[in-house]
């Protein structure tokens, strides 16, 4: 059995989700489960129009209601035959009444809690996955659609809720296996889930590929495939290095630390349950479903000592904290190491020094707050704005002190530093002003991802 969860840029329209029914169909002799992403941009037009309901914006609350129905009816429309209609608007009309409400409520009330913004977020996924259920059926896949809300139980962090474990992995395998064991293809929505009471709650951005590895973990999947509109990870961002390339395989360690250090893929929850239970997690390109993508598992001890990848946070904040005293400093370490934890991945440690960097102004005040709580008045706290961390990601680094040295001399322009123990891996971070990230990247790239490398390809 596996999980293949496909992104809101893989079911943009009729087209695409044609294309997903093709892979699916590639596929079903190994039992899929799907789970699916809101269609492209919908998730950010819902929340578009509840906050202009919150602002009392009547115009554009109709806009985005009216743009986001007519969206979704007509790309359904194009891939369920008019037989198949009436059932599929039986389904859809009653969400398109609640959202109707809901926006209608929010402008009532001039407000917009974390609650309702969950509410109104939720029926990106739920349409979503409803109009690929129908698609798959009429496109002669036996396909059943499974409420999400009904089978991830979370808790009541709104907007960015975590999973409950216990419940949530037993209404999975009593949803989904029984389907599984007749031939059947369950299509649940990601991102969404509920509270025990019920309540619509989200997982935070990309929280489509956290839900796919949360199932793949509950069932004992054979691996999740991370369907996206990239063939794999790369060795460096194309948009900075054009040469990068596609990296082969990544250990769950590795793939947590990039995450962390501001790679787009994957989603670092996803790698938690993947991890514990050993299920590899594949990222695929939908527009080219035979490419080989990247795996993303255990690590390989036999592999040569190599540099996997270089992620980057732009516009990122620095925080640093010095001991008031000497025979602080000891002390310091593990204090920011809590605070670090407790707000991955906004915030990583770049050294034993007491500097983190943040890439998110909004939690900034939270931050440092906690960072004060946490040091007292045994350290001092700054807050350094505008440079850039490039991080070196490698299991490689705690076994092979000459591809430290590697690292530390391709960067020694730009205030390396060694970080044996990262959030997740190994990493080697260093600073830089936003004007030298492209030729900071590039050189590192040419210095030690260029030519040779067995774990990556072309």
């Amino acid at each position: 059995m596996i999980v293949m969860k496909f992104g809101g840029s893989s079911v943009n329209d009729a087209e695409a989700i044609g294309r997903v029914g093709g892979i699916i169909r590639s596929r079903q002799e190994r039992q899929p489960v799907v789970v699916v992403s809101a269609m492209a941009l919908t998730t950010r037009n819902l929340l578009a129009g509840a906050a202009a309901a919150a602002a009392g914006d009547a115009d554009r609350v109709h806009s985005a209601f009216d743009q986001i129905e007519m969206y979704h009816r007509r790309e359904a429309y194009s891939v369920v035959p008019p037989g198949g209609r009436p059932a599929l608007d039986a389904m859809l009309d009653p969400w398109f009444n609640e959202l109707r409400t809901r926006l209608d409520e929010i402008m009532a009330a001039r407000s917009l809690s974390s609650k309702a913004a969950d509410t109104i977020a939720g029926y990106g996924e739920l349409l979503a996955s409803a109009i690929l259920s129908f698609a798959l059926s009429h496109a002669g896949i036996d396909s059943s659609w499974v409420d999400c809300r009904r089978v991830l139980v979370t808790d009541d962090d709104f907007t960015r809720a975590r999973p409950i474990y216990g419940p949530t992995n037993a209404r999975l395998r009593g949803a989904l296996l029984p389907l599984l064991r007749q031939g059947t293809v369950p299509v649940v929505g990601g991102y969404v889930g509920a509270n025990l009471q019920g309540v619509t709650t989200t997982l935070g951005k990309e929280g489509s590929d956290f839900s796919a590895a949360i199932v793949g973990a509950a069932l004992g999947a054979e691996e999740v495939q991370i369907w996206t509109d990239v063939d794999g990870m790369r060795t460096a961002d194309p948009r900075l290095y054009p040469g990068a390339r596609r990296v082969r395989t990544l250990s769950f360690a590795e793939a947590l630390e990039l995450s962390c250090s501001g790679s787009k893929k994957p989603h670092y929850g996803t790698l938690g349950p993947a991890s514990r239970t050993n299920v590899p997690i594949r990222i695929q390109d939908s527009r080219h479903p035979e490419a080989e993508g990247t795996i993303i598992g255990r690590r390989n001890p036999d592999a040569p000592p190599v540099v996997k990848s270089i992620a980057c946070r732009s516009n990122a904040h620095l925080i640093s904290a010095l001991a008031t005293h000497p025979e602080d400093g000891e002390g310091l370490m593990p204090s920011l190491e809590e605070v670090c934890e407790r707000f991955r991945p906004a915030l990583l440690t770049l050294d034993a020094r007491g500097e983190l960097a943040l890439d998110q102004e909004d939690r900034l005040s939270d931050v440092h707050a906690a960072l004060l709580a946490a040091v007292g008045k045994s350290a001092e706290v700054w807050i350094h704005r505008g440079r850039c961390v490039v991080s070196l990601v490698s299991e490689d680094f705690a076994t092979s002190p000459e591809l430290v040295e590697r690292a530390l001399d391709a960067g020694r322009d730009f205030e390396p530093r060694v970080v044996l123990q990262g959030v997740a891996a190994p990493t080697v971070r260093l600073l830089a002003d936003e004007e030298d990230l492209p030729a900071l990247v590039a050189a590192l790239h040419e210095e030690l991802l260029s030519g040779g490398i067995d774990e990556v390809v072309e």
